[in-house]
């Protein structure tokens, strides 16, 4: 026999089912009351029944005695019906409040609702009767970082590392708490275990992506970065691995440059754009640009030599950072204060200034 779930709003239970003294909606006699009837008319058909009622409506969980309740509840917690599953929750640990599996699932509950200050305290009560759950230290971990007590987050992922050290979300949400500090270099080998332990968990790809980009391991951080977005186009954190790829984009950039930062390459593609603008006029450099930017909003591969792109404006083939130097160019003719998304400006001073001469 499985598991039967269904409602009563309050309004339409018979308050002539329950005693007298226990008939006002909302009471903590009527509440208690209701739990009894359930439970006895369940009982005499050889069931159990789990009763919660709020101020709207009764919840019975009806089910056979020689089944586990938990079973039910983990149904919904995976299908992500968290809220659904906090009354029947609460009843379990009233029930048993020694369970540390129910215990830890409430824990976890709360902490996804956000109540992380109750979420600290059923999570460090289930480690009374299950000392060894290092998931139990990630979730108080968890909600101390939601509390703003980076200390204790640290104390409490630190200890769920020392207990298993195989744990990769111990490990991942440890890297977090150190990055969140500038501690990059701490942080660095348990992303590094993260992504050992997880290896399809984009998260801990994202972070020990943006960890390498902080210490400047460019190569390894933009290899991951790529990786993310191929494999997980839909996640959250693609957007930032996108935006990770441009921050390595710009470093790159000015790493190449000469003495003084200036690169010389990229202040001759934007001299050159200088004159075919003076030659096009205004309304041909706002048609180039703009269809600079169009094409950028794909992507442009800054990092490749190669002239594979074109454009409908202007003749010939161009590499990306061509691309991106003439669309610099263009949008501080046009309007200064427009950020192109590069960070040519030394190299647009130093043309504009060859520029002049030139005439």
């Amino acid at each position: 026999m499985k598991p039967y779930f269904f409602t009563v709003p309050l309004h339409r239970f018979d308050l002539e089912l329950l005693p007298l003294e226990a008939r006002s909606i909302g009471s903590d006699k009527f509440k208690d009351a209701v739990v009894v009837y359930f439970a006895t008319q369940y009982a005499e058909k050889g069931e159990a029944a789990i009763v919660t009622v709020d101020d709207n409506e009764i919840r019975v969980l009806s089910l056979p005695k020689s089944a586990d309740p938990m079973d039910f509840v983990q149904e919904l917690l995976q299908s992500g019906k968290i809220k659904e599953a906090l009354p029947f929750l609460e009843a379990l640990t009233d029930a048993n409040s020694k369970d540390a599996t129910v215990l830890y699932n409430l824990g976890i509950a709360y902490s996804e609702l956000g109540r992380f200050e109750d979420a600290v305290m059923r999570l460090k009560k289930s480690l009374e009767y299950d000392p060894s759950n290092s998931n139990a230290w990630v979730g108080i971990g968890v909600a101390y970082n939601h509390l703003n007590r980076k200390a204790d987050a640290k104390i409490a992922l630190n200890k769920a590392v020392a207990l298993d050290p195989a744990n990769g979300y111990a490990h991942r949400n440890l890297g977090a708490a150190l990055a969140m500090d500038d501690d990059y270099q701490h942080a660095l080998p348990h992303f590094r275990e993260a992504c050992h332990q997880l290896p399809k968990d984009p998260q801990a790809i994202y972070g020990l992506g943006q960890c390498l980009l902080e210490l400047n391991e460019l190569k390894e951080a933009d290899e991951l970065f790529i990786s993310l977005i191929n494999q997980f186009p839909a996640s959250p954190v693609t957007e930032f691995a996108r935006q990770g790829r441009s921050q390595i984009a710009h470093k790159n950039l000015r790493g190449g440059g000469a003495a003084g930062g200036i690169r010389p390459d990229v202040m001759m593609y934007i001299l050159g754009a200088l004159e075919t603008f003076k030659e096009a006029g205004a309304k041909k450099r706002q048609e180039i640009t703009f269809e600079i930017a169009i094409k950028g909003q794909s992507g442009l591969d800054i990092n490749d030599p190669a002239e594979k792109y074109t454009l409908k404006t202007l003749p010939g083939e161009f590499s990306g950072l061509h691309l991106l130097a003439i669309m610099h160019a263009g949008f501080k003719q046009i309007d200064p204060t427009v950020d192109s998304g590069a960070d040519f400006d030394a190299e647009y001073e130093a043309a504009v200034q060859m520029f002049r001469e030139q005439q």
